[in-house]
């Protein structure tokens, strides 16, 4: 076998092994679009399911906004500051968190409840959960780094104040 041959058989081999992981990348990436668009995420939608009862909203409430926050985080706290910057009568205010001992007081309700937060927890925190009058979910939202949580808290609150009418 020459040098020249065995070279050929090996770019051969080399260019077979980059289609093989090309087609498996590709097929990888089809799955995961296939999985965006049914909403598969490895955790179940909340949306459109019951709240566990300790953060639906109360007797005379029309609703609830949730935010499912951890105290180690930096971002939880900005949205827990958030909650009391927007809460206003009629509507419950809660955050779910794995300690209460991380923030500070304000308007808003803090659960520390594990069973009750691991139910409504989806991967990331925060979360911030719009619930109707019955405890249903009615939106689910993520909150990011570029995220105007007060506009978000806002919208949410307009949405079913929309909703309600």
């Amino acid at each position: 076998m020459s040098i020249e041959l065995a070279v050929a058989l090996l770019a051969l081999l080399v260019a077979l092994f980059a289609l093989v992981a090309l087609v498996a990348v590709h097929a990888r990436v089809r799955a995961l679009e296939a999985g965006r668009a049914a909403e598969l995420s490895g955790y179940a939608s909340l949306v459109g399911k019951p709240a566990p009862l300790a953060v639906r909203p109360r007797t005379g409430e029309s609703g609830a906004l949730v935010a499912v926050i951890d105290g180690d985080c930096a971002l939880c706290h900005g949205v827990w500051d958030a909650l009391s910057d927007v809460s206003r009568p009629g509507i419950r205010f809660v955050a779910l968190s794995d300690r209460a001992d991380a923030f500070a007081d304000n308007l808003a309700e803090m659960i520390v409840d594990p069973d009750t937060r691991a139910g409504l927890f989806e991967g990331y925190s925060p979360t911030v959960l719009a619930l109707d009058a019955a405890g249903t979910v009615t939106d689910r939202r993520f909150v990011y780094a570029d995220t105007d949580v007060r506009g978000l808290l806002r919208d949410l609150i307009s949405e079913h104040e929309v909703a309600k009418a």
